[in-house]
């Protein structure tokens, strides 16, 4: 529910009203605990990793509304890339708890409330969800899924990891894959890892010059994962034409905000802080030893507020 963004969403004012007696009481205790029953398994293929398993709760023609995803993520195979993606940003479970549900027939509209968390159980994002519910070849269905963070987590997962505590190892946003917004396309050559740049909402805002520099609570992301290749070690692409990736070997983060950049002294890079991570979200490059990366991005120049957008150039205006 990606969280954070993360996470889900579902849509819809259909609200049918149970016409009460003996017969409808019953159907409307058996629709509950089989919809329980599909909640429970929607959970536990997330807990296990199993994106297919999580989109085969929902409908064929099933839609999912998401913030920072342009448009709805519509059938099953696209929600099931949806929850890869979720799951490859660090989502490890999904926690729903049911507030109430209505109707009769062959729909039920649940809202409800989530909560998403990643390795160690560590809290991603909460919020409310709602889910229109429908009779499919017998079984209950996600017909319908929206959702949206609460005030506290708003900031933390569409506008990012601005509110999130700083440590030792930084920020670790594990929701970039599913909350972020795609810089570019995914490149690379035959001997080089494929990189894909991500930006959180505030600073994805910045479209062109006149708008530098990028706000405090800004948070950039390089993804690097090994290629896939065919039989003949040619790179593979999918059906839109971008690069198939593999593992993810190394997500590099720059964060923007006051002060940040102090430690490094000469060569600071204005108020970004650098840091690295593996993908788990554990840290091999800390904020305090990302100085020579601030190095680097000095060459980006202040007039782009030290960042290179060379696959998202900005506008002049």
């Amino acid at each position: 529910m990606k969280t954070p963004k993360l996470l889900t969403g579902m849509l819809f004012s259909l609200l049918v009203l149970s016409s009460g007696g003996p017969a409808s009481a019953a159907s409307a205790d058996s629709a509950r605990a089989a919809i329980a029953a599909q909640s429970r398994t929607f959970m536990s293929a997330l807990e296990r990793g199993d994106a297919p398993g999580a989109a085969h709760v929902f409908s064929a023609d099933a839609r999912l509304l998401v913030a920072m995803v342009d448009g709805a993520v519509v059938g099953r195979e696209d929600i099931a890339k949806f929850w890869q993606g979720a799951m490859n940003g660090g989502l490890k479970a999904l926690e729903l708890t049911t507030i109430d549900l209505e109707g009769e027939g062959a729909m039920r509209v649940e809202t409800g409330e989530y909560m998403a968390f990643g390795a160690g159980r560590a809290e991603l994002g909460r919020g409310h969800y709602l889910f229109v519910w429908r009779k499919e070849s017998g079984e209950w269905k996600i017909f319908r899924d929206m959702g949206n963070a609460s005030p506290a987590q708003a900031a933390g997962s569409a506008a990012t990891a601005a509110a999130a505590p700083r440590t030792a190892d930084g920020v670790y946003p594990a929701q970039y894959v599913a909350t972020f917004e795609t810089l570019g396309v995914p490149l690379a050559d035959k001997n080089a890892l494929v990189t894909t740049t991500y930006a959180n909402a505030l600073a994805a805002a910045v479209e062109n010059i006149g708008q530098i520099p990028y706000p405090d609570g800004a948070v950039i992301v390089m993804e690097y994962a090994q290629p896939v290749k065919d039989g003949e070690g040619e790179l593979l692409r999918d059906s839109t034409g971008a690069l198939q990736k593999g593992e993810v070997v190394r997500v590099d983060v720059m964060r923007k905000g006051q002060g940040f950049g102090a430690p490094y002294g000469d060569q600071r890079a204005g108020d970004w802080e650098f840091s690295s991570f593996r993908r788990d979200g554990s840290a091999f490059l800390p904020p305090a030893n990302g100085a020579a990366c601030a190095a680097c991005h000095r060459n980006a120049g202040a007039d782009k507020d030290f960042v290179f957008r060379s696959r998202a150039p900005l506008a002049a205006h």
